[in-house]
C-alpha cells in the first residue's frame, strides 16, 4: 500500500492540523508576509509493506495540478513489478481526480499499479499524514524561517532522518 498526499511549509509555524465540517462555512487566514516565495512544497508517498516503511518525496513548483500527480505517479509506476498488485491511497483533492489522471489510470494498472480513493473528509485514514505531522512537528525546529535556505536546511535533515529518498 501507498499513501500519496501533498504538504506544504512555510517560514512561519504551521497549524498542525484543521478540520471543520463540510459545507460548515468556517475559515479562518492565517497571515504571512513571504506569500508563495516563503514555500516549499512537496509530494510524498509513504509505502507500508508486511514489515517495512518507506517515503519517497519530490518538491514541486508552487500549487499542486494534476499534471504533476501524472508525473509522480508515472515515476511511481516505474518502479513496481507488474506482477505484484501496489495500491496507491488518495484522498479527494480536485488534482488527484483530474480527466487527464482518470485516462492514465488503465497504463498504470498494466503496470500493476491500482487507485484508490479516501471517503470524503477522512484525512485521518491517509497514512502520510502522519508522517507529515511527525516532519513538521517533531523532526523540524518548531521555529520561523529568516529565508526558504534555512527551511530548506531544516526539512533536509527532518526527510534524512525518516530515511527519505527524492525521486
Amino acid at each position: 500500500m501507498e499513501y500519496l498526499d501533498q504538504t506544504g511549509l512555510g517560514l512561519m509555524l504551521s497549524v498542525g492540523a484543521t478540520w471543520f465540517p463540510g459545507g460548515s462555512g468556517q475559515q479562518f487566514k492565517i497571515p504571512t508576509r513571504w506569500g508563495s516565495s516563503g514555500r516549499i512544497n512537496l509530494m510524498g508517498c509513504y509505502t507500508v509493506a508486511k514489515h517495512t516503511t518507506g517515503l519517497d518525496i519530490r518538491e514541486i513548483d508552487g500549487n499542486c495540478t494534476g499534471e504533476q500527480v501524472i508525473r509522480f505517479l508515472d515515476t511511481v509506476a516505474q518502479g513496481c513489478d507488474p506482477q505484484q498488485l501496489t495500491v496507491v491511497i488518495l484522498d479527494n483533492a480536485p488534482f488527484h481526480k483530474d480527466t487527464t489522471l482518470r485516462k492514465k489510470m488503465a497504463q498504470w494498472e498494466a503496470q500493476g499499479v491500482y487507485l484508490r480513493y479516501l471517503p470524503p473528509y477522512a484525512p485521518f485514514l491517509n497514512l502520510i499524514e502522519g508522517v507529515w505531522r511527525r516532519l513538521k512537528g517533531f523532526l523540524m525546529p518548531r521555529r520561523c524561517y529568516d529565508s526558504v535556505t534555512q527551511l530548506r536546511a531544516a526539512l533536509i535533515v527532518g526527510l534524512n532522518l525518516l530515511a527519505a529518498q527524492f525521486i
